[in-house]
């Protein structure tokens, strides 16, 4: 370590300057950073999900609509919702990348007049009889909860969009900035409040809320870490050394992901915010040390040379550990974790490498006469007989632990996983705003697009099959009561019969000739740009049957999923598949699952075996397991009495909390087996908190703040990362400075470790 430190001695000046200079040209690549908020973000590129879903979008062109929805309290069948209807249809149809509008007044209307078949516009001016129009809505299958509510007071219009241009993010904000802004136009004129939702929303707001996280974020994690700098050591080198290396850190990460071709989403524009936490915490340590020393050696260069040879290994392991923590989630099958988390593991790195370089360096400028006095409140802790006070009240610490984990544990029973794509957005968002006012007043916001198979070619005309529909709709029904709508092209053909058909009293026609009659001669009465071919595939093989659902948990969803595949496979012939965003995303719950459980279990063996081979005492090892995968389990047990679901945010926090709060752990550790050679037990622990408590308190401290920010993003799951994240750390340091003591000191009971 001298000579290290002499070499740094020597070119501490050029260090500095040529560290600078590299982080400079990195941050240059910053100009082309960018943000993506698709949900192919979500999955890896060769996933099967993805590849399902895109036959699904290639065959029926998609499922990219917005929805937008109004009331009016005195019923919409009155001439000025009405006017605005049609002149919402007619402006949605300019914009740019919209392929149709659905509405009210739009709704092609089948009837006969003799015999002589209509379809056409439901309300094609305001000199129809409304009250007619009303009494017909009402009592229409086609539209009914759908374009209109029951109390006929809500309805929407669906702006779908060209399938070969939905999932191109840009195309989807810049629609969805359109509505808004046409949509608060007419909200001015009419005094309707307009409410937005569909899965191109959600993509739209992915990006958005990820962009104003951005704005936010990052800046503010920076300012934070200052602040707190300030406030702690109130002296410009206590705030300068720490904020170098957390914003060369942030810098050099942040470029290296632009290099790498890698944009911003909704969880790696957080990346300085668990860079700031991750900087901020071995640096902790080595400037508390430096300034100990400062007071007790007579030169700077022998006070630097102590805090990096006492501090060295410590901050070694917890970077490592941290890694490894972070690590963990680049198996992960969900793209924006993998990627955070390999960026974070990037960022441990860094962070390191600079902590002992230009940290050291800087420090080594400072004149010997120069004066760092910590301020008083920085003894936080009295370590005074604080090791006594541990022997003699471990038994009653451990039986208390013990007891609390019991309750607390009991909320686990009430853990559920929930990866529904609406509940990511806090409820005050435009995207979410307007689920839940569709979901009230109107129909289920949640679609889920099922495919079924006839197994043969223009199979779906078969009769055959239509009443296999017909039968498996109403199980369904009856089956889930958050289904709000269905609707498939076997409910035209049952409206074609009873037009074309009254005195009969089937409600399929029973030959397929007839059935292909009822297509032709409906296909051939609907204007341009109302074709079905959105509804069957070319070969006639394939139907595509629409769901509408209230938001529910993932694992309903699921529930949903599989009973429809195992009732076309057992009660048919035909088989089914569900397909649409709102399932993808669904499917994204065993990737979370497996995430949290690799993640937890991979970071815990590594991190153990390194401890095992840096202290090589087996017998100890479950001393330094249960601190640290206690906090995980209490505070799983916490979000089971909260209520708060397992998301991705939460499927990473668990990673990043043993990730995070062994570096506590270690510390302890390192500075209780180099005591316990010469000290007591009692004397070792006092020498331990007097040495590491404070500055583990501290970044405890600066890491909860850090970690709080993500409690003010729109995007739930970091808001749940915060609380879960913040909770455990506190949590992990309660249990590093009260109950690894208690039960070192069960086990070693007096005796010195040399004995």
């Amino acid at each position: 370590m001298g000579t290290y430190i002499n070499f740094l001695d020597k070119y501490k000046y050029i260090l500095i300057v040529l560290i600078t200079i590299v982080v400079g040209i990195f941050s240059l690549f910053l100009k082309d950073l960018s943000f993506e908020g698709s949900y192919r973000i979500w999955f890896d590129k060769d996933s099967k999900i993805i590849k399902n879903y895109d036959l699904f979008r290639t065959t029926f062109s998609g499922d990219d609509t917005f929805i937008v929805a109004f009331k009016d309290q005195n019923g919409i069948f009155n001439p000025k919702a009405v006017q605005i209807i049609l002149e919402l249809t007619q402006e949605f149809k300019k914009i740019d990348g919209v392929q149709k509008v659905d509405s009210l007044t739009n709704y092609q209307y089948i009837s006969a007049i003799d015999d002589d078949l209509m379809i056409e516009d439901f309300i094609y001016d305001l000199n129809v009889d409304l009250k007619e129009k009303k009494e017909l809505a009402l009592q229409d299958r086609l539209i009914l909860n759908q374009l209109i509510s029951e109390d006929g007071k809500t309805t929407m219009l669906a702006v779908r969009l060209s399938s070969n241009i939905g999932t191109n993010e840009e195309v989807n904000i810049a629609v969805f900035k359109k509505l808004l802004e046409i949509t608060n136009q007419y909200s001015s004129m009419s005094g309707y409040n307009f409410y937005i939702s569909g899965t191109p929303a959600v993509t739209a707001s992915l990006v958005t809320i990820s962009q104003g996280d951005a704005k936010i974020l990052m800046p503010l994690a920076i300012i934070i870490v200052v602040l707190l700098l300030f406030f702690i050591f109130r002296n410009f080198v206590g705030i300068f050394v720490p904020t170098l290396i957390v914003l060369f850190t942030f810098l050099i990460v942040l470029s290296i992901q632009v290099i790498a071709g890698y944009k911003l989403n909704n969880f790696t524009v957080n990346i300085p915010s668990f860079i700031s936490a991750i900087a901020i915490a071995g640096c902790m340590h080595l400037f508390l040390s430096w300034a100990y020393y400062k007071e007790k050696v007579k030169t700077n260069k022998e006070a630097v040379y102590r805090a990096m040879k006492s501090n060295i290994i410590p901050i070694a392991l917890t970077s490592l550990t941290t890694a490894i923590g972070f690590a963990s989630l680049g198996i992960s099958e969900i793209e924006p974790i993998s990627t955070l988390g390999l960026a974070i593991t990037s960022g441990a790195t860094w962070a390191f490498v600079f902590t002992i370089t230009i940290a050291p360096a800087i420090l080594l400028t400072l004149k010997d006469d120069y004066r760092f006095q910590l301020p008083r409140f920085l003894n936080l802790l009295n370590t005074q007989g604080y090791g006594a006070f541990i022997t003699k009240n471990n038994k009653k610490i451990v039986f208390g632990f013990i007891f609390f984990s019991l309750i607390i544990s009991y909320g686990l029973k009430d853990i559920k996983v929930d990866s529904n794509s609406i509940k990511y957005f806090s409820e005050d968002t435009v995207v979410r705003s307007g689920s839940d006012f569709v979901e009230k007043n109107l129909t289920g916001s949640m679609v889920y697009e099922i495919i079924l198979d006839s197994k043969q070619k223009e199979g779906v005309k078969k009769p055959e099959f239509l009443y296999k529909i017909v039968q498996f709709e109403k199980e369904f029904k009856a089956k889930f009561e958050n289904v709000r709508f269905t609707t498939s092209l076997k409910d035209i053909i049952i409206r074609m019969q009873k037009v074309l058909n009254p005195v009969s009293s089937d409600t399929i026609p029973k030959t397929q000739n007839l059935v292909a009659q009822y297509l032709l001669l409906y296909s051939m009465s609907l204007p341009q740009g109302m074709e079905i071919n959105d509804k069957i595939d070319t070969s006639e093989q394939y139907l595509r049957f629409s769901i509408n659902s209230n938001i529910v948990d993932t694992s309903k969803d699921l529930e949903m999923i599989s009973w429809i595949k195992e009732w076309w496979k057992n009660n048919s012939n035909y088989s089914a598949d569900v397909q649409g965003q709102t399932a993808i995303f669904a499917y994204m719950q065993s990737s979370i699952t497996d995430t949290l459980i690799i993640s937890i279990s991979s970071t815990l063996m590594i991190v153990t075996l390194i401890m095992f081979l840096i202290f090589r005492n087996l017998k100890i090892l479950w001393l330094f397991i249960v601190p640290n995968i206690a906090p995980v389990i209490l505070v799983a047990g916490i979000m089971g009495y909260l209520g708060i679901t397992i998301d991705i945010g939460i499927a990473i926090s668990a990673a990043v909390i043993l990730g995070i709060a062994v570096d506590d752990t270690v510390h302890f550790f390192s500075k209780f087996f180099d005591a316990i050679k010469t000290k007591s037990f009692e004397e070792s622990i006092d020498y331990v908190i007097s040495h590491s408590g404070n500055a583990m308190i501290l970044t405890t401290f600066i890491l909860s703040s850090t970690f709080s920010l993500f409690a003010v993003s729109d995007f739930i799951p970091n808001v749940n990362f915060a609380i879960v994240t913040v909770c455990a750390l506190n949590v992990a340091l309660l249990l590093d400075l009260v109950l690894l003591p208690a039960l070192l000191s069960l086990f070693y009971k007096g005796k010195t470790y040399a004995s």
